[in-house]
């Protein structure tokens, strides 16, 4: 199924998550699948959550952001891949100036 983000409509979300500022996103689900493509500015995040029920495959189009999960911090940059398993939380983080942009993955099992 193709999805053209272009005709799905953005929604911006304060403190998504627990997280500071706002995150914007546009997402889409089909058959169980959640697709969302999502920009977080400057000083922004999706704060700390548990995946309890599903996983979550993060792609990074652009922009760099710090990710923890489970404890472990990593730097995501433009083309980096992070997962975060089924029973694991991981929240991602954009310190830095440019604006992140990512596309993002959540198969409920």
């Amino acid at each position: 199924m193709k999805i053209d983000f272009s005709k799905i409509d953005e929604n911006k979300f304060v403190n998504f998550n627990g997280g500071n500022g706002s995150v914007d996103l546009k997402k889409t689900e089909y058959k169980g699948v959640t697709v969302i493509k999502g920009r977080v500015k400057k000083g922004c995040s999706v704060g700390l959550h548990a995946h309890t029920i599903d996983s979550e495959t993060i792609y990074i189009l652009s922009g760099t952001a710090k990710s923890i999960c489970d404890g472990e911090m990593e730097i995501l940059r433009s083309g980096d891949v992070s997962i975060c398993p089924k029973g694991y939380s991981h929240c991602l983080i954009n310190d830095y100036d440019e604006e992140l942009v990512f596309f993002a993955v959540v198969p409920k099992q």
